[in-house]
């Protein structure tokens, strides 16, 4: 049986939010029924829900987010993996959990 993860739920909203932002906008084009704000409002939805997604994506896949996923244990009692990032990104492992550290404060021996 396979688990469904949080990244996996994200990834299937940041799809289908744009497309149900496309429906409402088709119906609220075509409905004569509403008013003009209304009108207005779901004739935008669709683009709108686009930028909201972009966004979400450009953050979801930011290397701090990359990262900071990688850095969680696999499965419930296993380790969290040790990650080694280079010297340049310090900044960046300072601000991820410990196990997250640069070739300065681990050395990596090659193999």
């Amino acid at each position: 049986m396979t688990v469904i993860t949080a990244d996996q739920v994200a990834g299937q909203l940041r799809v289908i939010i744009p497309a149900l932002g496309t429906i409402i906008s088709a119906i609220g084009v075509s409905s004569a029924t509403v008013g003009s704000y209304t009108s207005i409002a779901m004739t935008a939805v669709g683009p709108i829900s686009y930028v909201i997604v972009a966004a979400w994506s450009f953050i979801a896949n930011s290397r701090k987010s990359i990262l900071l996923a990688a850095a969680k244990p696999a499965a419930p009692g296993l380790p969290a993996p040790q990650i080694v990032l280079p010297l340049q990104e310090a900044a960046l492992a300072q601000a991820l959990p410990a196990n997250v550290n640069t070739t300065q404060t681990v050395k990596v021996v090659p193999q």
